[in-house]
């Protein structure tokens, strides 16, 4: 674990180990590599840890109990029978709804600009790629790329059927993410100032359709208005479709 804990600090440009008053702190357990900060002020008792695992935890639970195409996310992605569209997630975060997508047949490109977020990523992708039951959907239908997602898509000589994009909520909105796991993340990656940006180079694009992910009663991103939206009980689909533009 020294040695990867090393070879992870020199990548990121961080020390090894991290000084007492260097938060957030990277940190290898037995159960992977977990992030670690205080939120809140000095006084503030008590470390946040956020930890990515896609063989136990929600993501788990989700992959093996709640794959159906009759879910919001697979509808708006445009997942259909007989149809797996290829989905680039721009905001990967967590990876959740991209291991989703890769579970119900979808080849998925996970894009995360926050190295410390990739590194999560990274390392609970390695631990899922040693299970059996879940290792063929990461070896065979997810590729994790970090860097900015607009640099990407600029790029690309063959572009995703779907361009997903699941920005930083405003402050105060719900989140399928519980509120502390939202807090660290957002101490990291701070707000998503350039979604607009975002979406406008999705929409030059993709092949078929961008998806982005709102609370309910959010302003539009970038103000502009979807073909259709995929409606659930605290957030929605803003669904814009290329034949409509």
């Amino acid at each position: 674990m020294l040695q990867k804990a090393a070879t992870l600090a020199k990548k990121l440009q961080i020390p090894c180990p991290p000084g007492p008053a260097a938060p957030p702190q990277l940190v290898y357990t037995e159960r992977g590599l977990e992030l670690r900060l205080q939120l809140g002020g000095p006084d503030t008792v008590g470390t946040s840890v956020l930890h990515i695992d896609f063989i136990g935890g929600r993501s788990g639970y989700r992959h093996a109990r709640n794959c159906t195409i009759n879910q919001p996310l697979a509808r708006a992605v445009g997942i259909r029978p007989g149809v797996r569209p290829t989905v680039f997630d721009a905001t990967a975060g967590m990876g959740a709804d991209a291991f989703v997508l890769a579970c119900l047949g979808c080849r998925v490109t996970m894009n995360e600009r926050s190295p410390v977020v990739g590194a999560l990523l990274a390392d609970a992708i390695d631990r899922a790629l040693q299970d059996p039951d879940i290792a063929p959907i990461f070896r065979d239908r997810i590729r994790l790329v970090i860097g900015d997602a607009q640099a990407a898509l600029r790029t690309m000589s063959d572009p995703p059927d779907t361009i997903y994009i699941d920005p930083m909520y405003p402050h105060g909105g719900t989140s399928a993410l519980n509120s502390k796991e939202m807090r660290i993340i957002r101490a990291i990656v701070g707000d998503d100032v350039d979604g607009g940006e975002l979406l406008a180079q999705a929409l030059l694009t993709a092949a078929q359709r961008v998806v982005v992910k709102r609370p309910k009663g959010a302003p539009l991103l970038g103000e502009r208005p979807p073909s259709h939206q995929v409606l659930m009980k605290n957030s929605r689909f803003d669904v814009y479709l290329r034949r409509h533009l």
